[in-house]
């Protein structure tokens, strides 16, 4: 048995789901292959934190494509929400990058040195801190305060985006991907189990799994699990009227349904432990994870101590030698393009990469952002193998 589609996409996460969704919009036919379940990877215990004062964007290109990406869900958002009936738990407000120390405050004004030439922000000492939110530690030095980030249900994004591209034509199986057909340097078709389903472009967006579709496509797809474990949190105060991020000490968000997200685990673990480091996706919530997520937690805000554990999540990321995502076409290959590498940004640059792939399905190439070059899938033609370390002691979420 076989079938045949415009576009075959690899992986059902929130980066696969975003390409199909965006393909479909340009009216072409779209198959999306998923061996376990929509958003069973990275994308079901997401933050879905859309800030850009991370550590993962850099100068340039990078923090154009996080801007850009940012802005695309004003206009995304409701579109799903209205074509599907979901509930993304979007939400837009303020934020604070939060200092507890003199080394945290000079790492987050390193960063607004090129920061705050795009974006609204200004550094606000412990007084003003205080005034925003009064139970916040009194050690805090200062933040820089954002005037506006966002964040959202990452799994529901996930789903709706499926729903969306459904809806708009696309067709979503559970299958695994056992080989890819050729004829010459063209890829014809995808082969599964049951059947072979014929196409004109492929698309991987398999997530922490793209590494192996390297023998197949004749070029690495250097991707590697990082590990990240968070918390939601039951806590009767009110909710914060920020969202808030630490270097040291990650994210706390009070969530639309109620709930408080803290966390995560992941690159600031590495210097102190293995623990956080494997070959294959891990699912495993551990309780050195638990402890030390509640410990951040409550030296941000102490009246935490009265919160009530709900639920620990715990999956790995697609980290990449770089640390920047891997997006375009596969050199050697006509037809075929790699959409994975996003670490812990898959939520946030989902979307842009939905239409950056759909630009060069659709048209050969792509004016999204000023300069591809640098995300490039031929940046690693000839890669062997790297240190994945530093990739990943830069992230913070």
């Amino acid at each position: 048995m076989s079938k045949s589609a415009d576009v075959v996409v690899i992986g059902a996460g929130a980066v696969g789901c975003s390409v199909a969704y965006y393909l479909a919009r340009e009216g072409l036919s779209v198959t999306v292959l998923e061996r376990e379940a929509i958003g069973s990877g990275a994308s079901a215990h997401a933050t879905g934190s859309l800030g850009l004062l991370g550590a993962e964007f850099s100068p340039g290109p990078s923090f154009e494509m996080a801007r850009a990406s940012f802005a695309e869900f004003k206009e995304l958002v409701p579109e799903l929400e209205d074509a599907t009936g979901m509930d993304l738990l979007y939400q837009r407000r303020p934020s604070l990058r939060l200092a507890l120390d003199d080394e945290e405050a000079d790492l987050i004004k390193s960063f607004m040195v090129w920061q705050q030439l795009h974006v609204d922000m200004r550094w606000i000492d412990a007084q003003e801190v205080h005034e925003i939110e009064p139970r916040l530690s009194p050690s805090i030095v200062g933040a820089v305060y954002e005037d506006e980030s966002a964040q959202l249900d990452s799994y529901r994004l996930n789903l709706a985006l499926a729903r969306g591209a459904e809806l708009l034509g696309a067709t979503i199986l559970n299958r695994e991907v056992t080989g890819l057909t050729m004829r010459g340097s063209a890829i014809t078709g995808v082969t599964t189990p049951s059947e072979e389903i014929h196409c004109g472009t492929v698309v991987v967006a398999a997530g922490t799994w793209s590494r192996a579709f390297t023998p197949w496509l004749g070029f690495p797809a250097p991707v590697r699990p990082l590990k990240g474990e968070r918390l939601l949190l039951n806590y009767p105060g009110d909710p914060l009227p920020v969202l808030i991020s630490s270097p040291k000490r990650g994210h706390m968000i009070s969530r639309l349904d109620g709930f408080t997200s803290v966390g995560s685990t992941g690159g600031r673990d590495y210097d102190r432990r293995d623990l956080f480091w494997g070959e294959e996706f891990d699912r495993v919530p551990t309780e050195t994870a638990r402890l030390e997520l509640l410990q951040r937690a409550i030296d941000v805000l102490p009246d935490l101590e009265r919160a009530e554990l709900v639920q620990q999540l715990a999956g790995s990321r697609p980290l990449s030698p770089d640390g920047r995502p891997i997006i375009g076409p596969v050199p050697g290959l006509e037809n075929v393009l790699l959409a994975t590498g996003h670490t812990t940004k898959g939520i946030h640059l989902g979307p842009i990469t939905g239409r950056i792939i759909a630009d060069y399905v659709c048209r050969g190439s792509t004016q999204a952002v000023s300069d591809i070059r640098e995300f490039l899938p031929d940046r690693f033609a000839g890669f062997t193998d790297a240190d994945f370390l530093p990739a990943a002691r830069a992230t913070d979420e």
